[in-house]
């Protein structure tokens, strides 16, 4: 009487049934190259993890040793020019001139075309 073939047995001729690995290959290549990849990826990023976390140590120092040795601040600069709150009387006698002379506003532009 013939037995019941069921997954993983071999077949009456010695062969192995269709879906089983051939006899004498142990690991996949296809498995074995992601496993290396998988396990390249972990090593890379371990170590850009510490040299980012050496990164981050090191630039604390430094910040508290700035922080130690900045000189103070220096005291606000005194503002040029003229005070923007003040009226200034401008001759423009005799000046170019667009509109009306008794309009209640006149402004004054200068410029230097060099």
């Amino acid at each position: 009487m013939a037995k019941p073939q069921g997954e993983g047995q071999q077949r009456e001729d010695g062969s192995a049934q269709s879906g089983d690995p051939p006899p004498g290959r142990g690991v996949d290549p296809l498995s074995l190259a992601t496993f290396i990849g998988v396990v390249a990826v972990l090593v890379i990023s371990f170590a850009s993890w510490r040299d980012v976390s050496r990164l981050d140590r090191r630039l604390g120092e430094l910040e508290a040793r700035v922080g130690q040795v900045a000189p103070p601040a220096p005291a606000p600069a005194v503002p040029r020019g003229p005070d923007p709150g003040q009226v200034y009387a401008v001759n423009t006698e005799g000046a170019p001139a667009r509109g009306k002379a008794s309009a209640p506003v006149t402004i004054a532009e200068f410029s230097d075309f060099q």
